[in-house]
């Protein structure tokens, strides 16, 4: 018999469904980097002292995830027998570690990683993807209002330190240009549901976030905005099209996407330089040059888990000596999966990207009062980001958490238990 059969207030219920979304949102803020990062960031980046204090930090998300998980462990073993492939991904990092440059490293990122990835199978079994979608926004929503209040407060902080760009709470102004371009998609999906209630804080967020955008003055972040809104215009027309409709615009996107990732190399710079732009995408087309020479050297299962950028590796050494400049990682997700894990990795990435885009897109129609429209662009517009940038399979990264929280929300509903 249950507590309110006997007449008894379901209290602990809810005071524990209260603690775990707060210990959610906190853990997701963490997740962030918003303030700590900039904080404890010096002229040289992240030192060994600074980073034990991050990862110090990270640890009570951590703790939070293995209670809920273990709570709930039926739901959790069932969503990773309806996803092996992104499961694997929680193991692969530390295999990588018998072949890595730098075991120590990738031992202590495969750490990371392993309880980002856990934290989104929190999120996928503990939230609606409504609730997913209020929860993220929230999120979102903090780094904006901070970025803005550190114009006031901190203004010696707010901005690029060269520059006039807002980079706010963030390191750098195309990470507050991302989270406003983010921001931008998820509060107008929150606006447009009618179901929450919640039009005015939407329109807020909206506002933030388009601030933010414009004094971030980041040109990758416009691009993304730009690209949300296609994805969205897409999303749309597949989700009323008919099955032959669907695989038209489908084939359309792809045939797109890939001449987009062809041209990044060639078409683009060449575009660029004869606009007078910076035709080497600052700096990236030389760096990709390199990259490529060295994944080369070691294709199949690559340098070990985020070994690679570290100051041990003598490869990285002889990039960084040649462009003179000391590049954190690839600025291409695909690139870093094939430097981390090589072939083997980057197809178990495929497999799990392909999944996604199929289960998602099969939602649209079949679901259509839930709302895997803005997931669909999320997931869409994070995986091309990844052609220019480095997110992919990055330990304690909120947009990487986003996007695997999707993709396991997809899996849940499409596949049957």
């Amino acid at each position: 018999m249950t507590g309110a059969a006997l007449g008894k207030p379901l209290g602990l219920q809810v005071e524990w469904r209260t603690l775990e979304i707060v210990a959610v949102l906190l853990a997701l803020m963490i997740q962030t980097g918003a303030v700590s990062v900039l904080l404890l960031e010096s002229d040289g980046g992240l030192g060994s002292g600074p980073r034990m204090i991050l990862r110090a930090m990270a640890l009570p998300g951590y703790a939070v995830t293995l209670v809920i998980l273990a709570r709930y462990h039926v739901p959790f073993l069932a969503l990773v027998r309806q996803n092996l492939p992104m499961a694997l991904f929680l193991v692969l990092p530390f295999l990588s570690a018998f072949w890595s440059i730098g075991p120590s490293i990738t031992l202590r990122r495969a750490v990371a990683i392993f309880f980002s990835i856990l934290m989104c199978y929190v999120l996928a079994i503990r939230f609606t993807p409504r609730q997913f979608l209020v929860l993220s926004t929230l999120v979102i929503a903090a780094t904006l209002i901070l970025s803005l209040l550190a114009i006031v407060a901190l203004p010696g902080l707010a901005f690029m330190p060269h520059g006039p760009e807002l980079r706010g709470v963030f390191v750098h102004k195309n990470v507050l240009g991302w989270y406003a371009a983010f921001g931008l998609l998820l509060s107008a999906a929150l606006g447009a549901d009618r179901t929450l209630g919640l039009r005015p804080f939407a329109i807020a967020v909206f506002v933030a976030a388009l601030v933010c955008l414009l004094l971030s003055q980041s040109g990758t972040a416009l691009v993304t905005a730009a690209l949300a809104v296609a994805f969205t215009v897409f999303y749309a027309l597949l989700s009323r099209a008919r099955p032959l409709g669907r695989s038209f615009l489908t084939l359309l996107v792809l045939q797109s996407t890939v001449l987009f990732a062809a041209s990044v190399n060639s078409f683009v710079p060449a575009l660029l330089e004869g606009m007078g732009k910076d035709a080497t995408l600052t700096g990236r087309v030389p760096l990709w040059d390199l990259v490529d020479q060295a994944i080369l050297r070691r294709p199949v299962l690559g340098y070990g888990y985020q070994a690679f950028w570290s100051e041990g590796s003598g490869e990285a050494w002889v990039i960084w000596t040649k462009l003179v400049w000391m590049a954190p990682h690839a600025h291409n997700g695909y690139r870093d999966t094939l430097l981390s894990l090589g072939l083997v990795g980057l197809a178990l990435l495929l497999v799990v990207i392909v999944r996604a885009l199929r289960q998602g897109a099969a939602l649209l129609p079949r679901e259509p009062s839930e709302p895997w429209l803005v997931l669909n662009v999320l997931v869409a517009v994070f995986l091309v980001m990844n052609m220019t940038e480095s997110l992919l399979l990055q330990q304690n990264n909120f947009l990487f958490i986003l996007f695997v929280t999707a993709a396991l929300m997809f899996s849940r509903r499409e596949t049957p238990t």
